[in-house]
């Protein structure tokens, strides 16, 4: 096995930290452990790096994290609470230095989206957008082949915070009204529990779909993905959008976006692709892969 082949990837999350040795584009091992974000960034680094460690040899590290991240220079921009003291991390400098070795690092988000364009559900599309439901909503947008991340003063799109409910907004709330308030699994728990306290996730509300007032609080939460979408569709004028999170597993969610959708939108933008990602939980190790590869590929 030619170790000019090996490339070790960690996806860092504010509650696990996932890690693989790819050997090409094969996920040959994987490991993971809990991510001590209490103790702080150079904790959190550390243990990420023990735990791709024992992959040695490889020829780099590809990151997918949590935060807003210069992709340039591999810097978190900016963390929430959830990982104290990460802002203004220096993560690919890190890695760098321990390995000796190229390191990129790519948004959590982004990467979940290259992964599935690369490798997953999006693969042959070169203008396509993942988007994933769960606590919250995020995504990532690819045009041309290409990242955008738009040129403000966010390091990436906010594609959770689109306002679909202008009427909701609140000055002290940034979020009030936003898709992400409106469509994420958080949402559609909110909606069903409200029938039924006992429904706190996703799996009992589609345990009990046959149930009539628990499949009106599910349509009532589809109503409110389609219209994100269907904002985004007209926007980007998309050929493909990739949704993501388990609760598009559910075989009643994509077909019930994919009609609203397909009923709703205006001439012409009615056959975009609408499907489900494929690489689940390995989308951002896959994107990570994919982000360093695209990396090593311009440096020669």
């Amino acid at each position: 096995m030619k170790d000019e082949h090996r490339i070790a990837v960690l996806d860092i999350g504010g509650t696990r930290i996932k890690a693989g040795l790819f050997f090409g584009s094969s996920l040959i091992q994987s490991a993971e452990c809990d991510t001590p974000a209490k103790e702080g960034a150079a904790a959190l680094l550390k243990a990420a790096g023990d735990l791709i460690e024992q992959f040695k040899p490889f020829i780099a590290v590809g990151v997918s994290t949590a935060g807003q991240v210069d992709p340039v220079n591999g810097i978190i921009l900016y963390a929430n609470e959830n990982l104290p003291g990460y802002t203004g991390t220096r993560v690919a400098d890190y890695f760098r230095e321990r390995f000796d070795c190229s390191c990129s690092v790519m948004n959590d988000a982004y990467a979940a989206a290259l992964g599935e364009g690369r490798y997953g559900a999006a693969r042959g599309h070169s203008d396509y957008i993942c988007i994933t439901y769960g606590t919250g909503i995020g995504g990532g947008v690819f045009l041309d082949d290409h990242t955008y991340y738009g040129k403000g003063g966010s390091a990436n799109l906010m594609i959770g915070g689109l306002i679909t409910h202008p009427e909701l907004r609140r000055p002290d709330d940034p979020f009030a009204g936003s898709y992400e308030r409106c469509a994420s699994t958080t949402a559609l728990v909110k909606i069903a529990s409200s029938v039924d306290p006992s429904l706190d996730n996703g799996r009992k509300i589609f345990a009990r779909i046959s149930e009539p007032e628990i499949m009106e609080a599910v349509d009532r939460w589809l109503d409110e993905i389609a219209v994100g979408l269907l904002s985004i569709l007209h926007i980007y004028n998309i050929p493909c959008l990739v949704l993501g999170g388990g609760v598009m597993e559910q075989p009643a969610v994509l077909s019930g976006i994919r009609k609203r959708v397909h009923d709703s939108a205006i001439p012409g933008f009615q056959d975009a692709v609408i499907c489900t990602a494929q690489l689940g939980n390995q989308a951002g190790l896959y994107g990570a892969l994919g982000c360093i590869t695209q990396q090593i590929e311009i440096d020669c």
